[in-house]
């Protein structure tokens, strides 16, 4: 289901297509301007909140899902691969959905105009998760945060080609444009959703209330909104 009053277009970035030398080196970097997209100064402490979030996409088949999707409580993160904030989230997110089955971990993202490989490394992901699926898509966030440092052509020529993804596949995927528009949807829903800094969470209660946080918060601070979400 979408919930929809008000669409905020973000312009100004450029789309990655061109591969070279052996097989995926990306030729360019994405960017994403926009007067909201470098506001970070929450990020880092964290906040949470019991309010109504605005425009938000109520989670579906077509995002990027681990746990089951049919669980009652769902975890829409907003992140960027080189935030380090949502590289000390991604594990205990990790470990929340592991250990609650009533939790879904829903990503979707939130590349910051001030970050030069997080567009592209947005991009990259969504190609491979058309090309190699679901696992390879968290495979590929998981090894993204493990190496944010790495970040670049590199990294992601390295990564594809371990995959063992199809190039001619992936190639036609990095020419879609389609691609960078889902990107740039996430991030007009982020910011109609009120996110100012990454990353940018919302809790969706069984009842479809919205419990939104900032930050990297701790393991104990998100098991406590989990169970504000199972009472709510």
């Amino acid at each position: 289901m979408i919930i929809k009053t008000n669409t905020q277009t973000q312009n100004g970035y450029g789309v990655p297509v061109a591969i070279v030398v052996a097989g995926f080196l990306i030729a360019g970097a994405v960017f994403w301007t926009g007067n909201s997209g470098s506001v970070v100064s929450n990020a880092g402490s964290g906040h949470t909140g019991s309010r109504s979030s605005g425009d938000l996409r109520m989670p579906s088949e077509e995002d990027h899902v681990r746990g089951n999707l049919d669980a009652p409580i769902k975890i829409v993160e907003f992140s960027d691969f080189e935030c380090p904030f949502c590289a000390r989230l991604h594990p205990t997110l990790t470990r929340i959905v592991e250990e609650n089955e009533d939790v879904a971990w829903i990503y979707r993202h939130f590349p910051l105009n001030s970050h030069t490989n997080a567009f592209s490394a947005a991009v990259i992901s969504e190609c491979i998760a058309r090309v190699g699926g679901n696992d390879a898509f968290w495979n590929f966030a998981d090894t993204a945060f493990a190496n944010q440092r790495k970040i670049g052509d590199r990294f992601y020529a390295e990564f594809v080609q371990e995959a063992g993804l199809d190039a001619g596949a992936f190639a036609t995927c990095l020419n879609n444009k389609k691609v960078v528009a889902d990107v740039q949807q996430d991030l007009d829903e982020v910011i109609a959703v009120g996110g100012r800094g990454t990353p940018h969470v919302v809790v969706v209660t069984a009842n479809g209330a919205l419990i939104p946080f900032s930050g990297a918060l701790s393991y104990a601070q998100v098991s406590a909104v989990i169970e504000q979400a199972r009472n709510n």
